[in-house]
């Protein structure tokens, strides 16, 4: 597995069946470099990642088989480099510690500060930390930890940057004070928020937030697919499809009443969810939140099952950094010769603008067509569709390279249908 292999998804192809595929070991603490507890992992420039808590960021370049420390730069107190999270900007890696946000601009070798000018910088102390990174479009966000409090930049919640740090802006505008927030997802041109007060959404890429529907309980993680959405509460897993106006308990995601650091990830036409919750481990869905099952096939150590810390998808790759390790699962793309084309209708125009149409005229009634982007990330799906020609508009699609998917009713499988291009 080279991570370059995967560096454009149009050139890969989805099959069938994920039921020989299984979680690897990423062997983040073998010798000579000391376990310790893996809390973020990202993959930047053919390299992978990992903040770890008390040692550091390491880095591989062969996909796990080595590893090297890269804290040139990092503060250190007490002997430890206390990296909380990891990930990147379009042209920079980013660490949040408990003394800031970092930056390197030479792929790790060296890190800098990056909490912007004196008097509008980001929290520091040992309990308000950076504790997830994310980049939609050109524009970075950081979550921090702690209640939001006030906008003077005294308290955690979400700050956003167009310039790898030099500056920030603070995204408080209709959140509460008292509001923890844990993590963000973008469907679209809506931002999401999870918070420990109720699920927030923005139209205005983190400028001002409010409520999300009925959402007045704790989500802890949240993800959206076109429209719907899927997610990780207080009251269990959850989803909805009128924007949270109603929501629906989802079947046999096993923990009544999540507790918070659950993480949760569209990834390869599924979702995939942490428990922390025993050796339960990780559960995913296929079909949009309303039942769920266990995943964890390669996930041996207990300590890994009862401590899941953060995902992160790239290509076709899909990670997870947990407590002792951290670990990557391939998603179902082959080359193009292994396609049977005669089997599926090939949708078309290939290059569209305002829509394309597969006929699902010889197909069964009933399916799933889904469209991925280039990170495996399900961006738009059309669920029980009937078997006549299907037309999908373009909406609030970029432009872009897409996989059209087609998932069969009676056994679940997914096959590509092949590649769209969003002009």
């Amino acid at each position: 597995m080279v991570l370059a292999r995967y560096a454009s998804v149009a050139a890969l192809i989805l099959i069938t069946s994920m039921a020989h595929a299984q979680w690897e070991h990423l062997n983040v603490g073998a010798p000579p470099v000391a376990v310790s507890g893996s809390q973020s992992i990202t993959t930047f420039n053919g390299a992978i990642y990992v903040a770890t808590y008390p040692t550091g960021v390491r880095k591989s370049t062969d996909d796990g088989a080595t590893w090297t420390i890269v804290n040139n730069g990092l503060p250190v107190t007490n002997g430890s480099v206390n990296a909380r999270s990891v990930g990147h900007s379009a042209t920079a890696l980013l660490c949040g510690t408990q003394s800031g946000v970092y930056r390197s601009l030479n792929d790790g070798a060296s890190w800098e500060p990056a909490n912007g000018p004196v008097g509008a910088s980001l929290p520091v102390n040992d309990d308000l930390y950076a504790n997830k990174i994310y980049t939609f479009g050109n524009t970075t966000f950081v979550v921090y930890t702690g209640m939001v409090q006030n906008s003077l930049n005294m308290g955690g919640g979400i700050f956003r940057t167009i310039n790898d740090g030099t500056s920030w802006l603070a995204g408080y505008s209709g959140l509460s004070a008292n509001m923890t927030v844990y993590n963000l997802a973008l469907d679209g041109t809506t931002l999401y928020a999870s918070t420990s007060t109720s699920l927030m959404q923005s139209t205005d890429f983190g400028q001002s937030w409010n409520q999300a529907g009925t959402a007045n309980f704790a989500v802890f993680a949240v993800q959206s697919v076109n429209d719907r959405i899927v997610a990780i509460t207080s009251l269990g897993a959850r989803w909805s499809t009128n924007g949270g106006a109603t929501w629906t308990p989802s079947v046999n995601y096993p923990v009544a009443a999540p507790v918070a650091g659950a993480d949760l990830i569209a990834f390869d036409g599924k979702f995939y969810a942490t428990t922390k919750s025993g050796t339960l481990g990780i559960y995913r869905t296929l079909n949009g939140g309303i039942n769920w099952e266990p995943y964890n096939d390669g996930i041996v150590d207990q300590a890994d099952l009862f401590s899941q810390e953060e995902f992160h998808a790239n290509g076709n790759m899909l990670y997870i950094a947990c407590l002792f390790d951290s670990y990557s699962l391939e998603g179902s793309f082959i080359g193009t010769d292994e396609l049977k084309a005669a089997d599926l209708p090939v949708p078309y125009p290939t290059a569209f603008g305002t829509h394309f149409t597969v006929d699902l005229s010889a197909q069964q009634a009933g399916a799933t067509v889904l469209l991925l982007d280039a990170s495996g990330r399900e961006v738009l799906r059309h669920g029980n569709v009937p078997a006549s020609p299907l037309r999908i508009e373009r909406g609030s699609l970029g432009a872009g390279v897409y996989q059209c998917v087609f998932l069969d009713p009676s056994s679940g499988a997914m096959r590509s249908l092949g590649r769209v291009i969003a002009e």
